[in-house]
Parts: C-alpha cells; sequence; structure tokens
C-alpha cells in the first residue's frame, strides 16, 4: 500500500521517517516478494524501507524493482560483500528514529512495528536498548512449523540475566534480526554486525546493544523466521555447537554480564543438544545443509 497523503507530506526529501527497514538481499529471488509485501502492509506506515543487494545472481533484484513504492530505496553493488559487509552497509544510512533488519526471506506481520514502537515510546520505558518479539518458524512454503518460539516470557529483561539464560540455555533466546527493533542513535557506539563468528552475527551485535540498555520481549509472534536450504543458519550446519560456544566465551569476558564457570558448564551441554536438534529440524524441513564457497545472507 502507498502511505497516506499526511504521511507523505511528513516522508519528503527533508522529512525523517519513523521506522527504517533495512534489508539485506542476495539471491533470494523465491522469497523477497512476499517479504517486501510483509513490510508495505504494516499498519504504521511511516517507514522507508532500503533493500541492499548484494551483487545477487538471480531475479532478486528485478522483483525488488517492480515495486514502485515511494518508501522504497534500492541500492546495489558490483561486488559481493558477505554478510558483514552488506549487513553494516544496510545500517549505514538509515534516516528513522528506529531500526530493523529484515532479512530477504523473512517476514513481518501487520502490526510489528506498531507494536514495537509502542514499547519504546511508553512513559517509563526510559534506558531501553532493543525491543525483541517472539517469532513463528516457517518453511520455503511458508507453511507454518512451529507457531510460536517462546524461551523467555515478556517484559523488560535486565541485560545480564538475559545473557547468562542464553549462556545456559545454549540457544538464541532474543531471536533473529527480524524480531529485533533498536534506536538508530545507538548503531554509533556499537562495532556493527561482525561475522567473525559467522553463527551468532545478530547475537554478537544484541550482546553490544545489551551493554547500552535493556531489552523489551513482547510475548506474541510478530514475525516468522524462514528454514530453508538457501539460508545461511542452514548452510552452517554442524559448526552451530563450535560456534556457540565461542560465542558464550566472548560473552564471559564481558564483566558487566557476569556469566560465570557454572553458566559456562551447563551451557556446554544444552548448546550441544539444541544444535543436534536444530540440525535435525533443518535437514527434516529445508534439506541438508549442501557446501557452498559464496557467502549466503539469510
Amino acid at each position: 500500500m502507498e502511505p497516506d497523503a499526511q504521511v507523505k507530506k511528513r516522508m519528503g526529501h527533508t522529512a525523517k521517517p519513523l521506522v527504517s527497514i533495512a534489508v539485506p538481499l542476495y539471491n533470494n529471488e523465491r522469497f523477497i516478494s512476499d517479504t517486501i509485501e510483509s513490510v508495505l502492509s504494516q499498519s504504521m506506515p511511516d517507514f522507508e524501507l532500503l533493500i541492499y543487494d548484494d551483487a545477487s545472481t538471480d531475479k532478486s533484484l528485478e522483483i525488488a524493482r517492480s515495486y514502485t513504492d515511494s518508501r522504497i530505496r534500492i541500492i546495489t553493488s558490483d561486488r559481493n560483500l558477505g554478510p558483514e559487509g552488506n549487513w553494516n552497509r544496510a545500517i549505514s544510512e538509515v534516516r528513522g528514529k528506529w531500526v530493523k533488519l529484515v532479512c530477504g526471506d523473512d517476514i513481518i506481520y501487520p502490526e510489528c512495528l506498531e507494536k514495537q514502537i509502542d514499547v519504546f515510546e511508553r512513559p517509563g520505558n526510559a534506558g531501553i536498548s532493543l525491543v525483541s518479539c517472539q517469532r513463528t518458524i516457517i518453511d520455503p512454503d511458508g507453511k507454518t512449523l512451529i507457531k510460536k518460539v517462546n524461551f523467555i516470557d515478556g517484559g523488560r529483561k535486565e541485560p545480564s540475566d538475559l545473557v547468562r539464560k542464553m549462556v545456559r540455555m545454549g540457544t538464541n533466546i532474543i531471536g533473529e534480526p527480524v524480531c529485533g527493533l533498536y534506536p538508530s542513535l545507538l548503531i554509533g557506539k556499537t562495532r556493527g554486525y561482525s561475522a567473525r563468528i559467522p553463527y551468532t552475527i545478530d547475537l554478537e551485535f544484541w550482546a553490544q546493544l545489551l551493554r547500552l540498555g535493556d531489552m523489551w520481549m513482547i510475548d506474541e509472534p510478530l514475525c516468522a523466521f524462514r528454514i530453508s536450504d538457501t539460508s545461511w543458519s542452514s548452510r552452517i550446519g554442524e559448526m552451530r555447537h563450535e560456534q556457540f560456544l565461542a560465542f558464550m566465551e566472548d560473552v564471559s569476558g564481558v564483566a558487566q554480564f557476569r556469566v560465570n564457570d557454572l553458566d559456562l558448564f551447563i551451557g556446554r551441554f544444552n548448546s550441544a543438544v539444541q544444535s543436534m536438534t536444530s540440525l535435525m529440524g533443518f535437514k527434516l524441513f529445508a534439506g541438508s545443509p549442501v557446501e557452498k564457497k559464496e557467502a549466503v545472507e539469510q
């Protein structure tokens, strides 16, 4: 849908949108229409949609360019930057007060932006650096596999409690990039996205934000994370456990999070279990991971 006249007036060349939605795009021709249309269907229409094509070799860019909504801006690259390079490029030119990164195969539900912004703007919610939400897991055809992933309940979460629980559980309890919304002003206070540990590129960024404030979890699925044989998560495959252990060691070195030896001991066991379960799920629902040399962005 096109923004109404009042929103259009606010979103002129000099006006800033309330939200910047950044979509790193790479070879997502099968899914990118669903992603774009889910953004354009938001109940809160005051946003810009920035699509960063990372030298796709399929019809992804052609499909993205077929949309004429005035809120869309498409940026291309003459070479493949990989996830780290393209994700950081995607948040480098945002103009909105709030930022959401949505990978080119994921979906946000119609009230996602409205409900996440509402949390930030409620009286008494100063000091929150990240609002996340529960998510639905879908397969390549959009069929629901898990209606609601719910590792933590709703409400405000203190960073050390949240990180320690995540370490102990051995898995991502905050959510993928599509789950989060954060203030654009905080980007300059972080190091950006780092793929030094590829599997936890999103968690490492969440951890940086958690050093700057609390998190609020909305206990409702407001987005869908898609698993498929083209997703980066599926291609990492059996390296998940090893890479989550590396992430655990990293956050244990941050005094603010207060991760202790018992947390790490419990987390090592649970991470192995979670990794085995996730790998079986990817193989069952999305096909076995296939080794490829090129970078694949979720």
